[in-house]
C-alpha cells in the first residue's frame, strides 16, 4: 500500500538523519573523510526519499491492494524499534543535565532567554544586549558562541579551535572591542516574546521546545485519516532525529509549531495568521513562503493568495514593530545577521566536504550559487508540480540549504516532520485493520486501530 510506504519512508529517512546527526557531531570532534561524506551522502538521501515520500496527490493510496508483504514488515519492525528509541530520547527530558551540564545548548537558547530577561526590564534586546554579562550570569562561555570571521579570527581558515575561542573570549571580556562574536539577538522578536511567560516562571525552556514538537506530531496525526493514525504515530516517532535533536537542545520548534498548523489546514485563512507567527519567530520560516503562497494561489486564486501575504506580513510587522521604531539599526542588523556578518563556513551539507571531508573549500560565493540555483529550480518544479504534487513545497523548501555556506544539521532534522503534514494532508483514504494486516504493516500502536476505525464507524452510522 503506498499510503503506508509513504509513511514508512519518512520514519527510514528520519532514522538516517538521526544517525547522520551523531556521525556529524563525531566528525567535528575528529575529522575524518570518511565520516564526513558518510554524513552528506545520508543526508542527501534522506532528502531525496522524503521529497518521493510526498510525490502525487496520494488520492486513495490506502485503498490500493497490498504488495511486498515481508518489505513492509521489515520496514514497520524498524520504524517501531526507532520509535523507542524517541521514547526513550523524550523520557530522558527530566535527566537531560546529565549529559550536558546547563540547559542553553547553543547561543540561539541562552540569547533568547537573555532577550526575554531584558523585555522583562523593559529594554530593548537589539539594543542592549551584552553578551559577556548575559553568558556570565547563565555560567556559560565561548563553546556556546558563533564566531565571526573577524578581529581576532580573521586569518582562521576554517573555524576557530577550543583555544582560540576561549583566548579570543577572555580579550573582549576583559577589554571591551567584541568583534568576534554574535552578540545580539539574531531572530525576529516573537524568538525570545514567545518564551517570556516560561522565563518568569524560571522554567527550563528546552522543555517549552519538546512540548512544542509533541503538539506538532500531534496536529499531524489529528489531520491523518482515522486508520492510519497508529502509522502515521510510529513514523513520526520512528522519525529519531525529530525527538532526538528536540532533547538535545533546538529552539527551532518554536516557529516548527506554528508554520506546520499552516500547512495543515492551508485551506483555512486563519492559516496565514500562523504562517505570519512562524516568520516573526525565525527567518528558517521565510523559506516556506514561496511554497505556501503557490499551494494558496493553486487552489484558492491570486487574490486569496495576496490577502494571505498581507495578513501574515501584519503578524510580523505588528510583532517586530516596537522594536524597529526603537532601534531600526539595530534590529536590521540583528535580523539580518545570518546573511550580512562573515560567518564560517559550517554544517553538514556539502559544504561538509570542504570543511572536514578533505575536498578542497570554495569560495562562499559559490556555495551561494549552488543555494541560488537549487531554490530556483524548487520553486520551478513546485509551481510546474502544484497541481500534480500539491504537497511538494513543504518538503523542498530547505533543501537549497543543502548547497549553502552555513548548512548546519539543525536546517535538515526537522524535514521529516514537514514530510509528514504533507501526507496527513493527502486523500488517502482510510485503512482498515484488516488491510494493514494484509500488508505486513507493523505499528507500536496496533491495537488503538481497531478502536479507531470501530468509532469512525459508529460516527458514519450516526
Amino acid at each position: 500500500m503506498r499510503a503506508l510506504f509513504r509513511m514508512a519512508a519518512i520514519a527510514v529517512a528520519g532514522a538516517a538523519l538521526y544517525y547522520a546527526g551523531l556521525l556529524n557531531s563525531i566528525v567535528i570532534l575528529r575529522p575524518q573523510r570518511p565520516g564526513a561524506v558518510m554524513v552528506v551522502v545520508a543526508i542527501g538521501a534522506a532528502l531525496v526519499v522524503l521529497v518521493a515520500a510526498v510525490r502525487g496527490t496520494g488520492r486513495g493510496d490506502a485503498l490500493t491492494p497490498p504488495a511486498h508483504t515481508r518489505l513492509h514488515r521489515g520496514v514497520w519492525l524498524f520504524a517501531s524499534v526507532m520509535a523507542l528509541v524517541s521514547l526513550a530520547w523524550i523520557s530522558d527530558i527530566p535527566r537531560q543535565r546529565s549529559w550536558d551540564w546547563t540547559p542553553y545548548h547553543n547561543d540561539a537558547i541562552a540569547l533568547n532567554d537573555c532577550a526575554a530577561r531584558l523585555v522583562l526590564e523593559g529594554r530593548d534586546p537589539y539594543a542592549s544586549l551584552d553578551i559577556f554579562g548575559c553568558y556570565a550570569r547563565l555560567g556559560i562561555g565561548a563553546d556556546r558562541t558563533t564566531p565571526l570571521k573577524l578581529g581576532e579570527f580573521a586569518n582562521v581558515a576554517v573555524y576557530p579551535t577550543d583555544d582560540q575561542l576561549d583566548a579570543a573570549w577572555d580579550l573582549r571580556a576583559r577589554e571591551g572591542g567584541n568583534v568576534e562574536f554574535v552578540s545580539r539577538p539574531s531572530y525576529p522578536a516573537l524568538s525570545f516574546l514567545l518564551i517570556i511567560p516560561f522565563v518568569v516562571l524560571g522554567w527550563d525552556t528546552n522543555r517549552l521546545y519538546v512540548l512544542c514538537l509533541v503538539a506538532a506530531m500531534a496536529l499531524v496525526v489529528l489531520r491523518t485519516q482515522t486508520g492510519l493514525r497508529p502509522f502515521m504515530l510510529t513514523a513520526v516517532l520512528g522519525a529519531t532525529s525529530l525527538a532526538a535533536f528536540t532533547v538535545s537542545g533546538s529552539a527551532d520548534l518554536l516557529y516548527v509549531l506554528p508554520l506546520a498548523a499552516a500547512w495543515l489546514w492551508r485551506e483555512r485563512r486563519w492559516s496565514a495568521l500562523a504562517y505570519g507567527v512562524a516568520a516573526a519567530t525565525k527567518q528558517l520560516a521565510w523559506f516556506f513562503a514561496p511554497f505556501y503562497l503557490i499551494a494558496v494561489v493553486t487552489t484558492h486564486g491570486w487574490r486569496e493568495g495576496l490577502r494571505r501575504a498581507g495578513i501574515a506580513s501584519a503578524v510580523f510587522v505588528a510583532t517586530n514593530l516596537p522594536f524597529i521604531l526603537a532601534h531600526p539599526r539595530d534590529w536590521v542588523e540583528g535580523v539580518t545577521t545570518p546573511l550580512s556578518d562573515p560567518m564560517f563556513p559550517r554544517g553538514a551539507g556539502l559544504i561538509f566536504l570542504g570543511t572536514n571531508g578533505g575536498l578542497p573549500l570554495l569560495p562562499s560565493s559559490a556555495y551561494l550559487a549552488l543555494e541560488g540555483l537549487c531554490a530556483l529550480v524548487c520553486l520551478v518544479v513546485a509551481w510546474r508540480s502544484r497541481r500534480t504534487s500539491p504537497e511538494l513545497g513543504v518538503v523542498l523548501a530547505l533543501v537549497p540549504l543543502f548547497f549553502a555556506w552555513r548548512s548546519l544539521f539543525s536546517y535538515f532534522f526537522l524535514i521529516p516532520l514537514f514530510a509528514a503534514a504533507a501526507v496527513a494532508r493527502m486523500p488517502l483514504g482510510d485503512l482498515t485493520p484488516q488491510g494493514a494486516q494484509a500488508a505486513g504493516a507493523l505499528t507500536l500502536f496496533a491495537l488503538p486501530v481497531r478502536r479507531l476505525a470501530l468509532v469512525a464507524r459508529r460516527g458514519r452510522a450516526a
